[in-house]
């Protein structure tokens, strides 16, 4: 019985491998997973074709001959086979071998936080110190004898006399008193006591028509015959005004000078709108003037006047400074003096987060940047800026701390971008998107090429022929995209300046110039049609952030050329490329120019 059952059993289990096994035949196997990488859609198996590079899933840009990780996320490069592209890289985004990198002296560098400083450079003129101005009027009618004080510059000083006038009311005011205080010593005379008010309302009646409490005190021993009397000086000062001569009849309340406090002296400034935002009572300031050449004087803006000018769109700002006396060939005076003009420099930091303004790129009034990525890639960022200072700008918007952004050669980055969206002109959607109420720059091609115009003129001032030959070294990759922008019909570029541009002087050879002299001529010829370049970019309300200053002798540097030129350069004070240190700081900045 147990045998038979057994038998079944077996002959159960063989039916049923022998039905799985017909069964088998005609269903597909289960998938089963393979460690061979996924093709495309529509491509021939990987097996057939041979790998092009590898490329990271998450930055597309980081690519490799050979398997390994994404640099920046450390995932794991995927391979891209013959027949496919791989994974698209932004319009906005380039990338650069080393080579083309060195080719192009490419730099960036890190943002962060940091001191945001400008120095604000305003002109305006000294005057007295207004709450120490002072008129002295004729107390009392009478006649000029004498003038103790001739002229308008004349110190005076509190107690000096000042006139000598005759005056009947005052002469009788005067031996009123007299007999009054000669009183009491009369055995005949009345009670003392009712005397006191009467003597102390003649006192303060003499006060009243000029005379101090010493001169009141003293006309006892005044001579019975004399007939004047002095007006002194009521306080230190100096005679900025004389209204009265010897033998004139002055009535009360004539004005005969006006006197001014020069111990302290008030610097009037203007300053535009755009300054204000620098500005701030308390602020230092260092002041100098061209009727002392090489004194400085330091003080503190006192305050800024909010009523503008509607005219001008300007506004005053005061700094009240001191005014010592120094040691002259003609004796002692003040070191400043009243209503000459004045130059203040007035510096302003704060802490931001800052770019070099290098880095900034404008498409119209919308700001971008090249942001490193590594590996050679850069993406054009969007930025809203707030403050522009001299060497740096504020960033409210776009960036971070730590981010990297390019500072020389981001015009060409931004041409190859231009050439990788199929040169339609225009933004990418991310920097359409931003909006700014900061100054625009000018195109890329301008601002490369006033850059680099102040950078020679930078090293001609300082007497270095290296540096020189190192800037003029990067012209021929300037001055073409230079004049191709002035070709094109976009930037309305004015024929006249378009001539000058077709005439702009080819950058020397490196090595070609003997010397600093030759140097010297040949930016001459350049600097003319910089200067000028420079100049319509304000007038188009670009900020080229490149300033203008001209020379008045610049035939004595170069004896060939004209009596006056101007010059771009970058910092507020004077640098001459002409001179150099023989005469740096000969030059003025010429004022509405950029």
């Amino acid at each position: 019985m147990n045998s038979s059952r057994l038998l079944i059993a077996v002959a159960f289990v063989a039916g049923f491998l022998a039905s799985a096994a017909l069964l088998g035949r005609k269903t597909p196997p289960a998938e089963v997973p393979s460690k061979v990488p996924a093709t495309r859609a529509g491509s021939t198996p990987p097996a057939a074709r041979s790998i092009r590079f590898y490329q990271s899933p998450m930055h597309p840009w980081i690519k490799s001959d050979r398997p390994g990780r994404c640099t920046i996320c450390g995932m794991e490069l995927t391979p891209v086979y013959d027949g496919e592209s791989g994974l698209p890289i932004d319009s906005g985004t380039v990338s650069l071998g080393t080579n083309g990198i060195q080719l192009i002296h490419l730099e960036t560098t890190e943002v962060a936080v940091g001191a945001l400083s400008r120095t604000l450079r305003l002109s305006g003129t000294i005057d007295d110190n207004d709450l120490k101005h002072r008129v002295i009027s004729a107390t009392v009618a009478g006649r000029i004898e004498r003038l103790w004080v001739n002229i308008p510059g004349q110190e005076i000083r509190k107690g000096e006399p000042l006139v000598t006038l005759y005056s009947p009311a005052l002469l009788t005011a005067e031996r009123e008193y007299v007999a009054l205080a000669a009183q009491p010593a009369d055995r005949n005379a009345a009670d003392p006591t009712q005397l006191k008010p009467l003597i102390a309302s003649a006192r303060q009646r003499l006060i009243q028509m000029g005379l101090t409490e010493q001169q009141i005190d003293a006309l006892k021993h005044k001579s019975p015959t004399a007939t004047t009397s002095d007006l002194l000086a009521p306080a230190d000062g100096t005679v900025v005004l004389k209204r009265v001569y010897p033998g004139q009849y002055v009535g009360e309340g004539e004005r005969l000078f006006e006197t001014a406090d020069f111990s302290t002296l008030w610097v009037q400034l203007t300053a535009y709108e755009s300054d204000l935002q620098w500005l701030s009572p308390g602020q230092p300031a260092r002041i100098t003037t061209p009727s002392w050449p090489g004194g400085v004087i330091t003080g503190k803006v006192d305050s800024i006047d909010p009523n503008f000018d509607g005219m001008t769109r300007s506004t005053r700002v005061r700094v009240e400074v001191p005014n010592p006396i120094r040691d002259t060939e003609a004796g002692p005076r003040r070191s400043l003096q009243h209503r000459v003009t004045a130059i203040a420099d007035l510096e302003s930091t704060r802490q931001a987060l800052t770019i070099p303004r290098t880095a900034l790129l404008w498409s119209g009034t919308r700001p971008g940047v090249y942001l490193s990525l590594g590996g050679g890639v850069h993406e054009r960022r969007a930025v809203r800026i707030g403050r522009i200072g001299d060497q740096t700008a504020e960033v409210l918007e776009g960036l971070k701390a730590g981010d990297r952004v390019v500072t020389r050669a981001a015009f060409l980055i931004d041409a190859q971008a231009e050439l990788q969206r199929g040169g339609t002109g225009g933004d990418s959607p991310e920097v359409a998107a931003v909006s700014d109420s900061a100054k625009p720059t000018p195109p890329a091609a301008v601002s490369a090429f006033l850059e680099l115009s102040a950078e020679v003129s930078e090293a001609l001032a300082a007497d270095r022929l290296d540096a020189f030959q190192k800037a003029i070294a990067r012209f021929p990759s300037v001055i073409p995209a230079l004049r191709t922008w002035a070709s094109d019909p976009g930037p309305k570029c004015p024929a006249e300046l378009q001539a000058k541009l077709v005439t702009l002087p080819d950058a020397p050879e490196p090595g070609a110039s003997a010397g600093l002299a030759e140097a010297r001529n040949w930016f001459l010829s350049h600097s003319r049609v910089a200067v000028s370049l420079a100049r319509w970019t304000r007038q188009q309300g670009w900020e080229a952030g490149v300033r203008t200053f001209e020379c008045p002798m610049v035939d004595r540097a170069i004896p060939s050329g004209p009596k006056r030129a101007a010059w771009l350069q970058k910092q507020s004070a004077a640098r001459n490329p002409f001179f150099g240190a023989e005469m740096l700081d000969c030059g003025l900045e010429l004022k509405g120019q950029p």
